[in-house]
Parts: structure tokens; C-alpha cells; sequence
């Protein structure tokens, strides 16, 4: 634009100069020539003419060239306009993107710390859980033993109840014999007096038939009574399967709880009773996250275990086991650093159905716990009785 404006000023300062010097020209060789430079001066203001023509004309041209010029220059500014606040956009979208990465680099810090306490505490429970599967896999070596005698058992009930099978066969064909000889007999009766001697063979192989078949008989009852016998046994025994499946199943008992996520806990003047609200196991739902109390589902030997942890300071920390009321254990530490201080241990107890186990805190004593799982407590049944 200020290019052409440049342009349009030097043709009109050109086409000034040099209509000022032609005009000078003819004024002087009019005053020195006279009457004959009147006669010359027709051609050259004719040539000045025709360069005015084609100054005007360039003028024209670069008046509409101009005007195009402006009308781009106008568009242009209204794309600079659009670029603008589309730049102005991207930069507010760049601002909240670098804004969303930093939270989300925030997020995925969180998360692998608690990924790293999550993989922790799953290796603690897979070694619990590899305790547990050997201790099913025992049982459940005994279970298949079992299972294979009562299916031998089976095979021979399924034997002896072949060979009635066949007895009773047999038994049948000797009945049909039976009636045939009666029916010989009747036959030979009517020719008594010739054939007495023929009878009487009749009636010694007809002694011998049922000799014969009271000795069935009696094998019959025999074996109806070991086939009895044997039906009594393998109740017995599916009654025995039944009641080791059940107890296998009851007996898969395990828990570990975690204390609380809220810091302190604290007994006032008297003893406070334990309740480990935060579950992290509770297979077989035998520990109550209100009550604090494990209840024994199955008669056998557990074990428990706990480790708990305060803040020391020139005081106590004290913890007891107790069964039923009856305290099984005590431990205490005293320590003055402030720095945390850990109480661990652990018991093998035999259990009825319905005893109760649970962790006290004498009064005046305190425990600290949170997100961590500082202070736990976990229990399991290493076999029923």
C-alpha cells in the first residue's frame, strides 16, 4: 500500500517537472527564434500531450490497482483479527492443559505411594494365604482318601449285588425246574403201578431240589445280611464325607484388621477393650469390626498375632490378650526418645465353638495408628480338632 502510494506521488512530481520544463523551452526559443519557433512549437506540445495521455492512463491503473490493494489490505487485517483470538484461545487451552498435566502428575504421585503400600501389605497377605492353602491341601489329601475308599466301597457293593442278581437267577431256574418235577410227579402218579420205582427216583432228586434250595436260601439271607451290613457301612461313611466337607469348609477362617486411620486411641481411667475397625482380611466372618471380638466358628487350635505402635515420650505403652475374660498375655514398654515404638507377639490357643478372643489397653495407656497400618491385629485356624 505504501509502496504504491510512493508511486503514484514520484509520476506526479515527474509529470510536473517535466511539463514546467517544456513550457520553459518554448517560452525561451519563441523569444530568440520569433516567428520561426511558432512554427516548430505544434510538434513538441503534441508530444507532451501524448505522455500526459499515458501518465493519466498510468494514474488510472494504478488508482483501481490502489483501490484492489485496499480492499486486501482490508481482508488481511480481519484474518490478523481471527489469527489473533484464535492464538489468544490456544494460549488460554495451553495454559489449563499445563494446569490439568501438573494435577495429573500430582495424581499419579499419590497413587504409586499407595500402590507401593498396597503391593506391601499384598505380599504379607499371600504369605498368609500360602500358610492357609498348604494346610487345605492336607485336608484335602485326607478328603480324596477318604472319597477312594468309599468308592472301593461302592465297587463292592455293586459286586455283591451282581451275584444276587445271579443267586436269584438261579433261585428261578430251580423253581421252574421245581414246577416241571411236580408236574412229572402228577404224570406219574397216574401210572403209579408201573413206574413206583421211577417215583421214587423222582422223589430222591426231588429232596435233593430242595435241598438244594433251602442251602440257596439260607446263602440268599447270608448275603442279604452282608449286603445290609455293607449299606450301613457306606452310610456311615457318606455320613463321615459330609460332615469332613463341612468342616473343611467352616474351617477356612482368617482375618488381619487394621486399628483405625484417625490417629490416637486413647483408654480413660479404666481398661478399654479393642476394636479394629479398618478390615483388611475377614475370611469366614468369624472377627466383628463393632464388637472387636473374634468368635470361633469351629472347635481347633488357632493363632493369633498382633504388633501395635505409639509415639513415646516418657510414658507407658501396654497391650493384653484376653479368652473368654481371661487374659492370656501382657506386654508393656516404656520409652522417652518420642519416636515411634512398636509391641509385637503372637499365641497359639485351642478354641471351642463360641470362645472369644480380644485385645485390651489398661487404663492411662494409648495406641497410634492410621492409613499405614501401624498397629494390627490378624488370627487364622491351623487345623480343627
Amino acid at each position: 500500500m505504501r509502496a504504491a502510494i510512493s508511486l503514484l506521488v514520484l509520476l506526479f512530481s515527474m509529470c510536473g517537472a517535466q511539463t514546467r520544463s517544456t513550457q520553459t523551452e518554448v517560452q525561451t526559443e519563441s523569444q530568440s527564434t520569433g516567428a520561426a519557433a511558432a512554427a516548430a512549437e505544434v510538434s513538441p506540445q503534441l508530444d507532451v500531450s501524448a505522455e500526459l495521455k499515458e501518465l493519466r492512463d498510468m494514474v488510472v491503473e494504478l488508482r483501481v490497482t490502489l483501490r484492489y490493494t485496499q480492499d486486501e489490505l482490508i481482508v488481511m487485517k480481519a484474518e490478523n483479527s481471527d489469527v489473533k483470538e484464535r492464538l489468544v484461545v490456544s494460549e488460554t487451552r495451553l495454559a489449563a492443559g499445563e494446569a490439568e498435566v501438573m494435577n495429573l502428575r500430582k495424581e499419579t504421585a499419590a497413587q504409586s505411594a499407595d500402590l507401593r503400600s498396597v503391593a506391601e501389605r499384598l505380599a504379607a497377605t499371600e504369605t498368609d494365604m500360602e500358610q492357609v492353602k498348604n494346610d487345605t491341601a492336607a485336608q484335602h489329601t485326607d478328603l480324596t482318601t477318604m472319597k477312594t475308599e468309599v468308592m472301593n466301597l461302592t465297587k463292592e457293593n455293586a459286586a455283591l449285588q451282581t451275584r444276587l442278581a445271579t443267586t436269584e437267577t438261579e433261585v428261578q431256574n430251580l423253581k421252574m425246574a421245581n414246577e416241571a418235577t411236580v408236574t412229572e410227579v402228577e404224570e406219574l402218579k397216574m401210572d403209579s403201578a408201573a413206574h413206583e420205582q421211577e417215583l421214587a427216583a423222582l422223589k430222591t432228586r426231588l429232596a435233593a431240589s430242595e435241598t438244594g434250595i433251602d442251602d440257596l436260601k439260607v446263602e440268599n439271607a447270608a448275603q442279604e445280611a452282608e449286603l445290609t451290613a455293607v449299606k450301613t457301612r457306606l452310610a456311615a461313611t457318606e455320613t463321615e464325607v459330609d460332615n469332613l466337607e463341612k468342616i473343611t469348609e467352616e474351617s477356612k477362617v482368617a482375618f488381619s484388621v487394621g486399628l483405625t486411620d484417625s490417629g490416637f486411641i486413647e483408654a480413660g481411667d479404666t481398661e478399654l477393650n479393642l476394636v479394629f475397625s479398618r478390615i483388611i482380611t475377614n475370611a469366614g466372618e468369624a472377627y466383628s469390626s463393632t464388637t472387636g471380638f473374634f468368635t470361633a466358628q469351629v472347635r481347633g487350635v488357632y493363632y493369633f498375632r498382633f504388633t501395635v505402635m505409639d509415639l513415646l515420650a516418657s510414658r507407658y505403652m501396654a497391650i493384653r490378650m484376653f479368652k473368654n475374660g481371661q487374659q492370656l498375655m501382657g506386654l508393656h514398654e516404656y520409652d522417652t526418645d518420642g519416636y515411634a515404638s512398636y509391641l509385637s507377639s503372637g499365641l497359639t490357643v485351642q478354641l471351642e465353638v463360641g470362645d472369644e478372643v480380644n485385645l485390651r489397653i489398661p487404663a492411662g495407656s494409648r495406641l497410634y495408628d492410621n492409613v499405614n497400618n501401624h498397629s494390627t491385629f490378624s488370627g487364622f485356624l491351623l487345623f480343627p480338632l
